[in-house]
Order: C-alpha cells, then sequence, then structure tokens
C-alpha cells in the first residue's frame, strides 16, 4: 500500500497523511480526530507508518517485482522461494506474478507490477516478445533476467550453461548404448529452448549420429494438449530409444505416453528431463535430470538486481552463466 492509495481512501492530501505518519501532526496544527483517523486507517490497510514515510523521503517502496511464466513449474516455485529469502533478508517485499506462458498476460503482468511503484523487477521472461519490457527498462525501472533471457533487454542476466547441461545428456545416453534420441522441446523461441536444441544438436554431431528434423517435436513448456505427435513418434518402425525433455513437464507427458503405450522405462525408452524437481527420484523409475543451480540463480539474480536499484541508471548489462549438473537415475 503506497501513500497515495492511502491518501485516497481517508480523503486527505498525501502531504498531510505523510505529517501524520511521520509524528508530525501536532506541529502541523492536524486534529487529533484525523490523525487518529489516519492512524486507524493505515493499520487497517497493513501500512507501517514510519516505513512509509521512509519510503516517502527516500523515494523508494522496498518492494520488487518478480515475474516468472509458470508457478506450477516446480523450478519457478523453487526459484521465486530463494528469491524470497534473498529480499525478505534484505528487508524488501516481493510481488509475485504469475505469466502462464503467455507473452499477452506477461505484458499485463509487468504492467501492473510498475503501477505499483516497484523499485525493481527481476523476470524469467515467457520468450516470445520482450518490447513490453523493453519499455519499462527505458523508463528507468532496473531489471533482472533470470533463466529466460532476451539478448534485445540490455539487462543483466544469470542463466544456467543449458548447451552444455543436453551436450552432457546425449553423451550419458549415447554411452548407454542410446542412438536414436528424440527431443522434446518447449517454447521454440526462448531463450532456453534454443540454447537446449544447439546442445541436443551438438551433443548428437559429436556421436556421429545425423540429426532428425521430425524427432524435434513440441511448441511449449506446458503440457501438450493433443499428443498424438509424441506417439506418432514413438508408433514408429524405427522409434527412439531415448527422448530427451527439454522441460520437467515435458519429461512428466513422456513418461505418461511412454505408460500408456505399455513401454518399459528404461528398457524400451530412456528418458531425460531438463530441470530436476522435488518429484523426480520419487517418479517409478526415478528420473535422470539436468539440474540447474537454482538456489545460487535465485540469489545472484536478486544481488544483481540490488546492484542496478543502487545506480537507478543504465549501465553495461553483465551476461552470468552457470553450470548444469546431470543426475543420474534409473530412467536412462
Amino acid at each position: 500500500m503506497d501513500l497515495k492509495t492511502l491518501s485516497q481512501r481517508v480523503g486527505l492530501s498525501p502531504g498531510t497523511v505523510s505529517r501524520i505518519l511521520s509524528g508530525k501532526g501536532d506541529q502541523f496544527r492536524i486534529s487529533k480526530t484525523t490523525q487518529e483517523r489516519v492512524l486507524r486507517a493505515a493499520k487497517k490497510l497493513g501500512v507501517q507508518p514510519n516505513q512509509l514515510a521512509r519510503s516517502l523521503r527516500l523515494k523508494t517502496t522496498r518492494t520488487i517485482g518478480l515475474l516468472i511464466p509458470d508457478i506450477s513449474n516446480s523450478f519457478f516455485s523453487e526459484l521465486a522461494r530463494h528469491i524470497g529469502k534473498q529480499a525478505r533478508a534484505a528487508g524488501y517485499s516481493v510481488l509475485l506474478a504469475d505469466a502462464e506462458e503467455s507473452t499477452a498476460v506477461e505484458a499485463e503482468c509487468a504492467k501492473v507490477l510498475y503501477s505499483r511503484r516497484i523499485d525493481g523487477l527481476i523476470v524469467a521472461p515467457v520468450g516470445g516478445e520482450a518490447a513490453h519490457l523493453i519499455q519499462l527498462h527505458a523508463q528507468g525501472l532496473p531489471i533482472t533476467q533470470v533463466d529466460r533471457v532476451f539478448a534485445s533487454l540490455k539487462a543483466t542476466s544469470i542463466t544456467t550453461d543449458n548447451t552444455a547441461g543436453v551436450q552432457e545428456a546425449v553423451r550419458h545416453l549415447v554411452q548407454r548404448g542410446r542412438r536414436r534420441i528424440a527431443c522434446l522441446q518447449g517454447e521454440p523461441n526462448s531463450s532456453v529452448n534454443i540454447a537446449r536444441v544447439r546442445g541436443y544438436k551438438a551433443g548428437l554431431a559429436a556421436a556421429g549420429i545425423p540429426f532428425r528434423a521430425d524427432w524435434l517435436v513440441g511448441n511449449s513448456y506446458l503440457p501438450p494438449s493433443d499428443w498424438t505427435e509424441v506417439k506418432q513418434l514413438l508408433e514408429t518402425r524405427d522409434r527412439p530409444e531415448a527422448i530427451l525433455a527439454l522441460g520437467n513437464i515435458l519429461a512428466l507427458t513422456a513418461l505418461r505416453i511412454a505408460q500408456e503405450m505399455e513401454l518399459a522405462i528404461p528398457q524400451d525408452l530412456a528418458v531425460v528431463s531438463f530441470d530436476d524437481a522435488p518429484w523426480a527420484p520419487l517418479t517409478m523409475p526415478s528420473l535422470t535430470t539436468i539440474a540447474q543451480p537454482v538456489a545460487e540463480l535465485g540469489v545472484r539474480a536478486f544481488q544483481e538486481l540490488l546492484v542496478a536499484m543502487a545506480r537507478r541508471k543504465s549501465s553495461e548489462a553483465k551476461q552470468i552463466v552457470l553450470p548444469a549438473r546431470l543426475i543420474v537415475r534409473h530412467s536412462s
């Protein structure tokens, strides 16, 4: 709750409300009745008077925005938890928004967060369009990108080495004797998907395996509404021996389809997922994953946003890349 909103609620000017909240009501001869009314409203709305008065002086709300593409995805919910923990320790509140893997929803969420006078924004973009974020950044909003990024948004980014992580997964599958390896991808235009597909192709090339365009399927990180494409892939005579899913929700899709088709994992079909999850060791069989350092991603994202907010002006954007780690379990 900001000063302007509270002022509108009590029908007084921001200056009058500020004087009351900062304990200067008597000094400016504001009636006791009015002072009590403002303080009651502030308490009812959960406003801390001293904090709000300090925010007015420093022109800061001690609030940041966090915009993620899918809160139901365990990777992003864990990322949000780590960022929130860092923010609270530094005295910041976090306004969390879920873009629902939609650029249109993301743009609307970004607009709403900006209207709440956030001091800065951490965003893991959906990956379709950057114009709305570029506009906010140009208006002076400090932004840090995490996981998915836009090169056109000149803001510091913290990512995982997606390409190297997938290359290692392909190498692992080849070492297990799998050479017919298909790939279930997410949002094709997102930075992480582009990097992961690059790793998939590079891994195949390193093993002397030709890339097959018909074995790269999918177009979203959300569960597909129509699994026909994946089913047809697994029904072919020379069906894949392994599926590399470029997102953990996609890996669950692959496991479910294999179960429906009565394919034994990993005997008939090996499955590897990008992004580890709390449930990955609990699937039957347990799921091999490419794990991102999600805690470090969250910590670094908040630290870099603090730097950007302290400067309050454009500076050279950094690109911070952290290593991925292959966790081998029974699905491969």
